[in-house]
């Protein structure tokens, strides 16, 4: 029971030391995550949008043209 007790009192003593951020702060990094979130889901959406396109292009004409030249 003393191993119980010793770890819920270590824990407390390192609670105390963490350095929690402050109101402004944390507005400040919860807009910056959003943003990042954003940018990084449009990103991949253009790109999913770019391979669709891609995938939507008929190569086998330019396959022909290119085996005929050879």
């Amino acid at each position: 029971m003393s191993k119980i007790k010793n770890f819920v009192s270590d824990m407390k003593k390192e609670l105390d030391r963490i350095r929690w951020c402050k109101g402004k702060e944390l507005l400040k990094n919860t807009i910056v995550t959003v943003i990042f979130i954003i940018f990084f889901a449009l990103f991949f959406v253009a790109i999913e949008y770019i391979v669709s396109l891609v995938n939507k292009i008929d190569f086998s004409e330019i396959v022909e043209r290119i085996n005929d030249l050879f």
